[in-house]
C-alpha cells in the first residue's frame, strides 16, 4: 500500500464503495465498470487531469480520500450526462431523418436546427443542476408545438390555454406546508442570532439527514410544516436561537415519475419535480381529450389507494390543489366523461358541462355562472333523447327554487334558457312643462291627477289645455283633450280617468305660444348685443341705449333703426334717430318706441372720414405708409422711416403730390434738398399734404464693393474686391500672383451667382494669353472662379465592354480611369482601354466632357465619323440606346460605307467615260 499504483482502480473502487475498508479490484474490473457506463479510460483520465489528478501517479496514503471520492463522482456524473445528451441529440436527428423523406429541403434544415436547439436547452437545464431525465421531460413538454383544439367540455380550457404551469427544479418556488418530503429533496437550514449556521442536506435513500454532531433526523414522508417544527426542536438541542431566527427552505425538490393513462392528450410517464401536484402533471400531459372527464380523474397511489380529482372543485376553490401532491410512481387515470350536458341561452357562461351523480339543473346553472338578469325562469326547455326519439320538456325553474327541489338531468340533455322578450309596460309617461318628466309605475286605481302630482307641474305650464295620448290595440294613438284646471279643482271629474299601460300625458308650456321677439343695439355703444323684446312695446330708443351701456365718445349725434316688416322680414325700413335731441330732451319726438326685430345702429365719426396717408420710399431705412396728420412735415416723415441709408442723396428728394380740382386730378413733382438733420437748405418748413409720395433718391455713382471668390491653384486664393466695373479674369489672376505650377488651367470653371446664371464655359489658357479673348470675361459681383490641380488621367463611362476585362473593384465608381495620351481621340480610348463599345452603345453617341465643363459630341460626315479630341481630366461617355431600337440601329451601323464609296466612284467613272466618248465623236 505504500507504493505508487494506478489511480484508476482506486478511483472506481472509491466511487462504488463508501466502506471504511476498501478492497481494490483488478484493473480489468474497473475498465468494465467504465465501459458499462459508456466511458473510455482516456476520457476518464483526461477529465481527472483537468481537475488536477494524474491517475497514474497518486499516493493513496497522502491523498484526501473524501475529496478524491467527490471529484470522481462528479467526473463520472458529468461524463454520463454528456453521453446521454449526445445520445438524445442523435436520437432526435434520427427521428428528423425519417421526416426528411417526406419534407422539402427547407423543412429539413429547420428540423435539424430544432434538434440541435433542443439538445442545447437540455444541456443548459443540466448545467443548472436539474437531473438529466427531468431536463428531457421538461424539454419534451415545452417543445410541444401541437396546436390544441378549443375545449369541448368546460374545465378542459385550463390545460389547453396553459393556465396551469409545470414547475421544474430551476424554478424558485416555495412549497406549501402540506408538501410531503422524500428521498432526494435538498433542505437548507439557516440560523442567525446568537448562533450562526447555514447548511444544506439531502434526504438520503434511507429517508434521513445527518447534521454534523447530531443524531440523524428521519424526514421521509413528513409534511413540510411538520419537518420545520421537528428540525427546530432538534437544532435547539445544539444551537441557541429564537423561533423567528430559524428558517428551513427546500432548495431542490426531488424528481418523481408520474404515469398518466386514459383520455389524456399525451399519455405516458413524466419525470417531474415533486413540487408539482396532480393538476401540474395533467398540464404536462396537456389535459383530457375532447371526451375525457374533468370531474372523475383518478389519482392512484403505489399502495393502491386513490383520490378523485375534480377540476370544477379546483375552479371554485383553487386552494384544494394542495391536497393532490404526487409521490413517485403515482398513476393518473382519465376516464371518458359520462354525463355531459349542454346549456345555452340566458346564462353567463353557456357551454358543455360534466355533471356527477346527484347534480341536477340547479347545479348546472351554478357551473354556468348563474342566470343573466333577463333570464326567463318560468319556462326552461330541455331537449332529450328518450326511447329512440327526441323530446322537449318544460321546467318551471322559479317553482323549483321555491320548493327546494331540483330537476334530474340525463346525459346528452340540451338545456335552453330563454331571455325575457317582452319589455316592461306597467308605466305611464308624462312630458312637457313639468319638473320631473319621465316614466312612472302605474299602481292599482292610479288616475291622471295622481301622476301630475308626482311629476309636479311647472310654473310655465298651460293649465287650460293638455292631452292624454292612449295607444290602441293596433298601436295607433288616440288623443284625449284635458283641462288641468278642472282636473285639479275637481278630482272626481269624468276627465280624471284611470291610467292604462303606456299612457302619455303631454303638458303644454306657455312659452311654446309666444314668439321669440328680439331687438339689437350695435355700433358705437359700450355693450353691443341682442336682447329680448318687451311684448308690451314699452321700450324706447333711450332705454335701448341705456341697456347697451350708453354711446362711446366717438359716436355720432345720429343713428338709424333698421326696421323689418312684421309680415315680411325681407322688407326693411330705415328710421333716422337724432341722439343729440334725445339726450337733451327724453320726451323728444325722436325718442320713439321700439318694435320687434328693430336693429339700432350708432355710427362713429371716423367712418365718415377718409383715411389719408403719405408714402415714404427710396433710400430710407424703413420705407412705409403713414397715417396723415396736418402736424406732419418732411423732417417728421424721414425720422419715422428710421432715417436715410448710406447711399441716400440729400440733394435729391422728390415729392409726388396729388392735386384735386373740381373736374380733374393731376400730379405735381416737388424736388427738395435737406441737410444732415433733415432740415431744408433754405431754412423753411415743408408742409406735407394727404397722399404725398416722398422718394429719397440714391446718390449717383454710389455702390458697395463687388467681391468675387478665387479658389484653387493661384498663389493667393481667396476673396477679391473688383477694382472697377470692367475688370477681366486675366487681370484678376495677375493680381492673385498668377497660377501655381500645379494649376490645371484647362479645367478651370466660372460660376456666376448674379441673376442665377450658373456655370459659364471658360478657356482660362486662352483668356490669359489674349486680352481680347472672348473667354476673358468681365467679372461680376459674386462670381466664383475655381482652378483645379493638374490631372493626368482620363475617365471612361457608359455603354462599353469594360466589365468584360476589369474586376468589379476597378469599376465600383461606375468610371474607368486611365492614363492620358496626347493627341488621341475618344474612340481610341474606348477601344484601347474599355474593350470597345458595348451592345447598347453607339459610336455616334460618344461625347467628351472637357475639364472646363464644355461637352463635345462625335460628328458624322456621311462617309466617316469624327471623334472629339481628349484633354487631361476629360470624361468620355459612350451613350446607350433603348433595347427596342437595337435592330434598326444595327442595320444603320452595319452599312459598309467603303463599298458604298467604291460603288459611287465606279458609277461616276462610267458616266465620265461615256461623256468623253460622246465628245470624241
Amino acid at each position: 500500500m505504500n507504493k505508487v499504483f494506478p489511480l484508476l482502480l482506486f478511483c472506481l473502487v472509491s466511487f462504488f464503495s463508501l466502506d471504511a475498508q476498501i478492497e481494490l479490484p483488478n484493473r480489468n474490473q474497473a475498465l468494465k465498470e467504465l465501459q458499462k457506463r459508456g466511458i473510455t479510460e482516456e476520457e476518464f483520465k483526461a477529465r481527472m487531469l483537468e481537475r488536477g489528478y494524474d491517475i497514474d501517479n497518486i499516493d493513496p496514503l497522502s491523498t484526501n480520500l473524501a475529496a478524491l471520492q467527490t471529484e470522481v463522482e462528479q467526473v463520472i456524473l458529468e461524463l454520463e450526462q454528456e453521453k446521454a445528451i449526445e445520445t438524445l441529440e442523435e436520437d432526435i436527428v434520427e427521428a428528423q431523418d425519417t421526416l426528411k423523406e417526406i419534407q422539402q429541403d427547407s423543412v429539413e434544415q429547420v428540423a435539424d436546427e430544432t434538434s440541435k436547439a433542443s439538445a442545447e436547452r437540455i444541456r443548459q437545464l443540466v448545467n443548472q443542476g436539474i437531473p438529466l431525465e427531468e431536463a428531457i421531460a421538461i424539454e419534451l413538454v415545452e417543445s410541444s408545438t401541437t396546436s390544441l383544439p378549443d375545449a369541448k367540455i368546460y374545465g378542459q380550457h385550463i390545460f389547453r390555454n396553459k393556465d396551469i404551469a409545470v414547475y421544474n427544479s430551476a424554478v424558485d418556488i416555495r412549497p406549501p406546508d402540506n408538501y410531503i418530503l422524500g428521498v432526494g429533496d435538498k433542505i437548507t437550514i439557516l440560523i442567525w442570532g446568537a448562533s450562526l449556521e447555514n447548511a444544506t442536506f439531502e434526504i438520503n435513500k434511507a429517508g434521513f439527514i445527518q447534521p454534523t454532531g447530531m443524531q440523524r433526523i428521519n424526514l421521509k414522508g413528513v409534511s413540510y410544516q411538520k419537518a420545520r417544527d421537528l428540525l427546530r426542536r432538534r437544532f435547539q438541542e445544539r444551537y441557541r436561537f429564537r423561533p423567528e431566527e430559524f428558517e428551513v427552505t427546500i432548495d431542490n425538490a426531488r424528481t418523481i415519475t408520474v404515469n398518466i393513462l386514459g383520455e389524456a392528450i399525451q399519455t405516458g410517464s413524466f419525470n417531474l419535480p415533486a413540487l408539482n401536484t396532480a393538476f401540474n402533471a395533467l398540464a404536462a400531459a396537456q389535459g383530457p381529450t375532447d371526451i375525457g372527464s374533468v370531474r372523475n380523474i383518478k389519482l392512484i397511489r403505489a399502495d393502491g389507494t386513490s383520490q378523485t380529482v375534480d377540476i370544477y372543485k379546483y375552479l371554485l376553490n383553487p386552494t384544494q390543489v394542495e391536497d393532490f401532491f404526487l409521490l413517485n410512481n403515482d398513476y393518473i387515470f382519465i376516464p371518458v366523461a359520462e354525463k355531459t350536458i349542454t346549456i345555452e341561452g340566458a346564462v353567463n357562461r353557456p357551454f358543455i358541462y360534466e355533471l356527477t351523480s346527484g347534480e341536477g339543473l340547479k347545479k348546472l346553472i351554478e357551473y354556468a355562472g348563474g342566470l343573466k338578469d333577463n333570464a326567463l325562469q318560468s319556462i326552461v326547455q330541455i331537449k332529450r333523447f328518450e326511447a329512440d326519439e327526441e323530446i322537449i320538456l318544460d321546467v318551471n325553474l322559479r317553482e323549483l327554487n321555491q320548493s327546494g327541489r331540483d330537476f334530474e338531468l340525463q346525459k346528452g340533455d340540451v338545456v335552453s334558457i330563454r331571455e325575457i322578450a317582452k319589455a316592461y309596460d306597467n308605466f305611464a309617461d308624462i312630458t312637457g312643462a313639468i319638473d320631473l318628466p319621465g316614466q312612472y309605475e302605474i299602481t292599482t286605481g292610479m288616475r291622471i291627477t295622481d301622476l301630475i302630482q308626482k311629476a309636479i307641474l311647472s310654473k310655465e305650464a298651460r293649465k287650460d289645455k293638455a292631452f292624454l295620448q292612449r295607444r290602441n290595440l293596433d298601436n295607433s294613438v288616440q288623443y284625449i283633450r284635458l283641462d288641468i284646471n278642472e282636473l285639479l279643482s275637481n278630482p272626481n271629474s269624468d276627465q280624471n280617468v284611470q291610467l292604462q299601460s303606456k299612457d302619455k300625458i303631454v303638458i303644454l308650456s306657455l312659452e311654446n305660444y309666444t314668439d321669440d321677439l328680439t331687438f339689437s343695439v350695435s355700433g358705437a355703444v359700450r355693450q353691443p348685443n341682442t336682447h329680448p323684446f318687451d311684448p308690451d312695446e314699452n321700450l324706447t330708443v333711450e332705454d335701448a341705449l341705456i341697456i347697451a351701456g350708453g354711446t362711446l365718445p366717438e359716436a355720432t349725434d345720429f343713428a338709424y333703426i333698421y326696421r323689418k316688416d312684421a309680415e315680411n322680414r325681407r322688407l326693411q325700413q330705415y328710421v333716422p334717430i337724432n341722439i343729440k335731441a334725445i339726450n337733451e330732451n327724453p320726451n323728444s319726438s325722436e325718442n320713439i318706441r321700439l318694435q320687434p326685430y328693430d336693429s339700432l345702429v350708432v355710427y362713429r365719426f371716423n367712418e365718415f372720414i377718409d383715411n389719408a396717408f403719405i408714402d415714404v420710399q427710396g433710400a430710407v431705412r424703413k420705407p412705409g405708409r403713414f397715417k396723415y396728420d396736418v402736424s406732419l412735415n418732411l423732417k417728421d416723415a424721414l425720422l419715422l422711416t428710421k432715417g436715410l441709408k448710406l447711399e441716400a442723396s440729400l440733394s435729391r428728394i422728390d415729392i409726388s403730390r396729388l392735386i384735386i380740382n373740381e373736374d380733374e386730378t393731376k400730379t405735381d413733382i416737388i424736388t427738395l434738398e435737406v441737410d444732415e438733420d433733415f432740415n431744408l437748405i433754405d431754412g423753411t418748413t415743408f408742409q406735407l399734404m394727404p397722399y404725398d409720395i416722398i422718394n429719397v433718391r440714391k446718390a449717383p455713382e454710389f455702390e458697395f464693393q463687388k467681391t468675387i471668390i478665387l479658389k484653387g491653384e493661384v498663389k493667393y486664393p481667396g476673396k477679391y474686391s473688383l477694382i472697377n466695373d470692367n475688370e477681366p479674369i486675366a487681370q484678376l489672376i495677375e493680381r492673385a500672383g498668377g497660377l501655381t505650377d500645379e494649376a490645371f488651367a484647362s479645367g478651370s470653371t466660372l460660376y456666376r451667382t448674379a441673376e442665377s446664371v450658373g456655370y459659364i464655359v471658360m478657356d482660362l489658357e486662352e483668356a490669359m494669353k489674349k486680352d481680347n479673348s472672348i473667354y476673358n470675361y468681365i467679372l461680376k459681383d459674386g462670381d466664383i472662379i475655381e482652378i483645379p490641380k493638374q490631372k493626368d488621367f482620363v475617365s471612361i463611362n457608359g455603354a462599353t465592354k469594360a466589365k468584360e476585362v476589369y474586376p468589379d473593384k476597378i469599376l465600383r465608381t461606375g468610371r474607368l480611369n486611365v492614363p492620358y495620351h496626347g493627341g488621341k481621340n475618344a474612340k481610341w480610348y474606348v477601344d484601347n482601354y474599355a474593350a470597345g463599345i458595348g451592345e447598347y452603345g453607339r459610336r455616334r453617341l460618344i461625347t467628351v466632357e472637357h475639364p472646363n465643363g464644355q461637352i463635345e459630341k462625335s460628328r458624322f460626315f456621311g462617309l466617316f465619323m469624327s471623334y472629339p479630341e481628349v484633354q487631361k481630366g476629360s470624361i468620355i461617355t459612350v451613350g446607350r440606346i433603348a433595347e427596342k431600337e437595337i435592330r434598326e440601329d444595327n442595320e444603320r451601323e452595319d452599312v459598309d460605307w467603303g463599298k458604298v464609296l467604291a460603288d459611287s466612284v465606279a458609277q461616276a467613272t462610267a458616266i465620265l467615260t461615256l461623256i468623253l466618248l460622246i465628245e470624241s465623236r
